[in-house]
C-alpha cells in the first residue's frame, strides 16, 4: 500500500524503483521526500489497520532527518523544543545529529560513532566473558591434545560469536552485528587473547604465533578460527554486492 501511495519517496539515481518503504515482519521503513504530506501516508496506516483490525503505535515511530546539516538540525531541534514538525506526530523521537537509531538490528544516523554504537556491544561482551570462560574451563580438565583444543575454540567461540544463536547470545549481537556495523578491533583482539591463553595453557609466551595456527594443515597450521579473516571476508561479501552492476544490484549500492 505505501508503495502504491502518492508518497514520492526517494528517487535514487540509475535505480529502477522509487525508494518508499522498507518493510520486515512488523517493522517498516518509510522514506519521505520534503515534499511528502505525512496525512498521506497517515491514510494509508488508517486503512491498513482497519483492514487488519489491528493498531498502529506511533509512539515507538522514530524520525531520522535526512538532507543538509542545516535541514537536520532545524528538524530535531524544532521537534525537540516544540514536539512537532509540519504535520508529522506530535511527540515522536527525533534523532539527533550523531544519535543512531537502531532499525533490525543495525545501527543508522547521521554522523552516528561507531564506537558509541558498540559500547552496548562491548558491556554484553564483558557480561558475556564469564560464562564463555566457563564454558572453556570445563574443558580444561584432563589432557587434550591440540587439535582438540581447536574444536573446542571452533564450538565455543566460534559459535558465541559468528553463529546467530550461540549460546543465547541474541542475534543481533554477533554474526548480524558483525555483518552490518563490522566487529571492532578491540573486540577481535579481546577474542583472539582468550583463544591464545586457551590453546597454549595460560603460557604468557605462546610457542607459535597465531598467524601460524591460522594456516590450513597441509600448510602445517591447525586451521584455526581467524576473526581477522571473517571480518575481512564480510567486507569482500558487501564490495562484491556493490560491484554488481546487474539487475539484481541493491538498493543501498546506487
Amino acid at each position: 500500500m505505501i508503495r502504491n501511495s502518492e508518497l514520492k519517496g526517494f528517487d535514487v539515481p540509475r535505480c529502477d524503483q522509487i525508494l518508499k518503504a522498507v518493510l520486515f515482519a512488523d517493522d517498516t521503513t518509510v522514506y519521505m521526500s520534503d515534499q511528502d504530506d505525512f496525512n498521506t501516508l497517515q491514510c494509508v496506516l488508517d486503512t491498513w489497520c482497519s483492514a487488519a483490525k489491528a493498531r498502529f503505535n506511533m509512539s515507538k515511530t522514530e524520525i531520522i532527518p535526512i538532507g543538509s546539516p542545516k535541514f537536520r538540525e532545524e528538524m530535531a531541534d524544532t521537534y525537540c523544543s516544540t514536539g512537532q514538525w509540519k504535520n508529522y506526530p506530535r511527540g515522536v523521537h527525533v534523532a539527533q545529529e550523531g544519535e543512531a537509531v537502531r532499525i533490525l538490528g543495525a545501527f543508522f544516523g547521521n554522523g552516528a560513532n561507531q564506537i558509541e554504537v558498540w559500547s552496548m556491544v562491548l558491556t554484553k561482551i564483558v557480561a558475556m566473558r564469564q560464562p564463555l570462560m566457563q564454558a572453556l574451563a570445563r574443558w580444561r580438565v584432563g589432557h587434550k591434545s591440540i587439535f582438540s583444543k581447536k574444536h573446542i575454540i571452533q564450538m565455543i567461540i566460534g559459535g558465541m560469536t559468528q553463529h546467530p544463536r550461540g549460546f543465547g547470545i541474541p542475534m543481533t549481537f554477533p554474526k548480524y552485528l558483525t555483518t552490518v556495523q563490522r566487529m571492532p578491533e578491540a573486540i577481535v583482539a579481546r577474542l583472539n587473547r582468550i583463544i591464545r591463553s586457551f590453546l597454549w595453557d595460560d603460557r604468557r609466551n605462546s610457542p607459535v604465533g597465531l598467524e601460524h595456527v591460522y594456516l590450513p594443515v597441509g600448510q602445517g597450521g591447525l586451521n584455526l578460527l581467524d576473526l581477522h579473516a571473517h571480518c575481512e571476508a564480510i567486507d569482500v561479501m558487501w564490495l562484491k554486492s556493490y560491484l554488481n552492476f546487474g539487475p539484481d544490484r541493491p538498493t543501498w549500492a546506487f
